[in-house]
């Protein structure tokens, strides 16, 4: 009797359905399998099939971690249920010194870090072996502001976009708006100049959120937009509304695939989507809003599609203790975590890959 033997295509189909802490084992099985998870096709197919996860950045002593878990959403239970896959001690990695380490963004499974007044980190925490440096900003004054945003292009380029606010002496509390551009590969920041745009410069610190090709800044209720393929910096007007309800704590997001806007007080809540260049109002409660939302004590930490079509909010609640919980924004309900957290927390959406670093990026560990 001959020995049977799967085809090689349905054992990549298999795997690329598998969880990722799974993957990460299958690879331990045999050199071919750890070949296959490797191959160009698997990771291609697998990050077609990848499903968002959470990112968790929290600031322990003597170092920050990067926890990274798989969400499964149990509609009939109200939960969230997360599955650990990994986590990153930060100063075993690359990072040495007391300063704050801020995420920029992630794109198909590749995350950037700032390490504020040292550098800029790339890698993929799944594959951590290698990851790549940019230099940082050596010096702002107190008066100056700078963001950052990472994204890929159309044409498949990887770039990091930097802001700089620079303080107007004669006018109070407002800067002028420079756009400086790192595209992966090339080994240098280039200079776009200065924009149009004034920003209040005790805003714009939160980074820029990555959108098909666009990477956009929320500031106070003002949208900034940057194209990746024309390497604009433009304006995008807010929903209309958006600064009635002055106690509103706000974020942009990622929606089924859509930048989204939440906004939400003791008054009630609004999901804005935008589509073809619109924005459209996805979701507005009011009178069933949960108690949680009607003291000042919880604050909004990330967006996440839900199974069915649902919407989910990731926040941090204060009550007899910090605590982050997630809330289905179409059927009113809070689903429970069951973690502790702090309120610097940082939470974000993480879709995980097994694409490594380009070799003309490598600084290796």
């Amino acid at each position: 009797m001959e020995d049977y033997v799967l085809p090689e295509s349905l054992i990549l189909d298999v795997l690329s359905r598998l969880p990722v802490k799974t993957i990460v084992r299958c690879k331990c099985v045999c050199k071919k399998w750890r070949d296959l998870v490797s191959d160009t096709y698997f990771v291609d197919l697998h990050l077609s099939r990848s499903r968002p996860c959470l990112m968790f950045h929290q600031y322990k002593n003597p170092h920050p971690i990067l926890v990274f878990v798989e969400v499964e959403h149990e509609v009939d239970y109200d939960r969230l249920t997360l599955g650990h896959v990994k986590s990153l001690d930060l100063g075993l990695i690359a990072f040495r010194s007391l300063n704050q380490i801020f995420e920029v963004g992630s794109i198909n499974g590749l995350i950037c870090l700032r390490h504020e007044g040292y550098a800029i980190y790339i890698f993929n925490p799944v594959v951590v072996e290698e990851y790549m440096i940019l230099p940082e900003l050596t010096f702002l004054d107190f008066f100056s502001r700078v963001s950052y945003g990472f994204g890929v292009s159309m044409g498949g380029e990887y770039k990091v976009i930097r802001i700089i606010g620079r303080r107007i002496p004669e006018e109070q509390f407002m800067a002028s708006v420079e756009i400086e551009v790192y595209t992966l590969g090339t080994d240098q920041w280039r200079s776009l100049g200065p924009t149009p745009y004034h920003i209040d410069y005790r805003g714009l610190l939160v980074s820029g959120v990555f959108v098909n090709s666009h990477v956009y800044w929320f500031d106070y209720i003002q949208i900034y937009d940057f194209d990746l393929d024309t390497e604009t910096f433009e304006l995008t007007p807010p929903p209309a509304g958006l600064g009635d309800d002055h106690e509103a704590k706000q974020m942009l997001g990622v929606l089924k695939g859509s930048l989204s806007l939440f906004s939400g007080s003791s008054l009630g809540f609004n999901v804005w989507v935008m589509k073809e260049s619109s924005w459209h109002k996805a979701i507005a409660i009011r009178e069933t809003i949960d108690p949680i939302f009607r003291s000042q004590g919880w604050k909004p930490l990330c967006l996440i599609d839900g199974l069915n079509g649902t919407s989910i909010l990731i926040l941090c609640v204060k009550e007899d203790r910090e605590n982050v919980v997630g809330y289905c924004l179409n059927t009113n309900k809070i689903l429970d975590l069951n973690i502790p957290g702090n309120y610097w927390m940082v939470i974000s959406t993480y879709r995980p890959s097994f694409i490594k670093t380009p070799k003309l990026w490598i600084r290796e560990s």
